[in-house]
């Protein structure tokens, strides 16, 4: 009885490690998965070097702080800004970083190197910011590098290079998001635009009063114009009453109002502190004299420059018909591939496997409507359709721009919808519900890709065929059934995450071991 006592507690044990180590591996993923630059603190560099007074001196090498960049394949790449060491043995050797393995010497500085004991200390030209891949971290945040110094050369290597195996630990838990500083030319871009809380990239409640951003660059001074609107509240509708944005120094200064509505501001204008993507605001509004802190994000990326609309005399309307810009040269039926993006991030939404990537325009006396397939997507266990198709963002009236059902599956999802096109843009704000109860049935934002490279004229038709075969229709019909069976079960099951499922064994082996104890003192008792 002991020693099966022994044995269910050796497995909670065990369980308790699995735990702790999946808790670690997710902190870190967790900790560097979003595109971006980061400042992290350095915990340690730590030489393989035997003498102390080595790994004393090489524990600085790279400063306080790494700045590492993750790319879109979650690839790291990291910039060491290099510290001029200082080796004590009796005397002081100096010493300098001069290669990482895998790396670039982006800049140089003039520092103090010994060439060896006993050899010459020179000024000599050395890396300053060396760039190189960064290795996977392990589960400590710890990576190995191999690096050369220029006394160890002299030392160990007479003269050639002498790799030195060194270990750096990061402090992830403290990392810090750069931002990039745009130079733009000189012109006025429309620019997308979000309102984000202020702690996370969750759009704002104050989202909705910004309709659009506007920007105009001169010598790289960039002056932001917002239009503003009306937002709902708590089922309240409030206006803006004064916006601040922070300057670099962290202070806040009022926005100017160039234009009001009723008494609120209806376009406001600022200048830049930083040309950078995020930018600090406060939004004041129902009277209160605290203003709510969000992060105004303006999408400085690949903008087009807004051309101003020429006057055009009256009698050239040959000319202005010359220069229509239409994608659609005549009526007819086009094809173009399409996407499901994320809202604010160029990515894919996470509802993105929900269209077919091939679309239909058909357009009639001038007027362009697209028709997009939909098609039952998965959410983990959960599988789901679109229900609900809007047109527009959430800073936008989208409820009363829904898109048309043309077609429905058996089970009465719809796999086809209709809307004109709201202009010829590469993208389309749009909304969408998949009606998932988990996860709170609740309007999700998106943009619609739209790769005009691939616009294919089709055929000269202007109305819709639909697929009638019946043969088709049966094998639809077949899949669908299928799908609902799964649906059902799926319907009926729990979702469970990796950690659901091992925190349910975790309680499993706990009652196990409750119920042991309680048998052996029970044993014991009436011994």
């Amino acid at each position: 009885m002991k020693k099966l006592l022994k044995i269910t507690l050796a497995l909670m044990m065990a369980l308790g490690l699995q735990l702790t180590s999946l808790k670690a591996v997710n902190a870190l993923n967790s900790d560097l998965s979003k595109v971006g630059t980061y400042q992290i603190p350095i915990k340690s560099l730590t030489s393989s070097a035997p003498m102390p007074v080595v790994k004393k001196a090489f524990a600085n090498a790279f400063g306080d702080t790494l700045e590492v960049t993750v790319d879109k394949d979650g690839k790291m790449q990291a910039v060491a800004t290099l510290q001029n060491m200082i080796i004590n043995m009796g005397s002081e050797y100096y010493a300098n970083v001069l290669t990482i393995a895998n790396g670039t010497t982006l800049s140089t500085k003039v520092e103090k190197s010994t060439q060896g004991m006993g050899g010459e200390t020179l000024e000599v030209e050395v890396p300053e910011k060396i760039s190189f891949e960064l290795p996977q971290l392990d589960e400590n945040n710890s990576t190995v590098l191999s690096i050369t110094v220029d006394f160890m050369n002299y030392f160990m290597g007479q003269g050639k290079d002498y790799p030195t195996n060194v270990t750096l630990t990061l402090d992830l838990d403290n990392a810090k998001e750069l931002q990039k500083e745009y130079v733009l030319e000189d012109g006025t871009y429309d620019v997308p635009v979000s309102v984000l809380k202020e702690n996370s990239d969750d759009q704002s409640m104050a989202a909705q009063a910004v309709e659009s951003a506007q920007i105009t660059v001169q010598n790289n001074e960039v002056v932001v114009t917002l239009k503003l609107k009306e937002m709902t509240m708590y089922g309240q509708t409030a206006s803006v009453d004064k916006m601040e944005y922070q300057l670099k120094d962290g202070t806040y200064k009022e926005a100017t109002v160039i234009e009001e509505e009723d008494g609120h501001p209806k376009k406001v204008q600022f200048k830049l502190d930083e040309n950078k993507e995020l930018t600090n605001v406060k939004f004041y509004y129902g009277g209160s004299p605290r203003g709510a802190i969000a992060r105004l994000q303006l999408k400085l990326d690949g903008l087009t420059k807004v051309d101003p609309t020429p006057e055009t005399p009256k009698d050239d309307e040959d000319k202005k018909d010359e220069e229509n810009t239409s994608r659609f040269t005549k009526d007819g039926t086009y094809s173009v591939d399409v996407a499901l993006w994320n809202a604010t991030s160029d990515k894919e939404s996470m509802a993105a496997s929900a269209i077919n990537s091939k679309a239909k325009i058909i357009v009639k006396d001038g007027k362009a409507t697209m028709y997009l397939s939909t098609k039952e997507m998965s959410f983990g266990s959960i599988k789901a359709s679109l229900q609900e198709f809007y047109i527009g963002s959430e800073q936008e009236d989208y409820k009363n721009h829904g898109a048309t059902i043309i077609e429905k599956d058996a089970q009465g999802n719809p796999t086809l919808w209709a809307f004109e096109l709201p202009h010829e843009n590469e993208y389309i704000n749009v909304m969408m519900n998949p009606h998932v109860a988990m996860m709170g049935n609740m309007d999700l934002a998106a943009r619609l890709k739209i790769d005009y490279t691939t616009l294919t004229y089709v055929s000269d038709k202007t109305e819709l065929e639909l697929n009638t075969k019946k043969d088709d229709q049966q094998e639809n019909t077949n899949k669908d059934q299928t799908a609902n069976k799964e649906n059902q079960i799926n319907e009926n099951q729990s979702v469970k995450t990796g950690d659901q499922t091992s925190i349910q064994l975790f309680m499993t082996l706990f009652i196990i071991s409750i119920t042991m104890i309680g048998f052996i003192l029970r044993k014991k008792h009436e011994a």
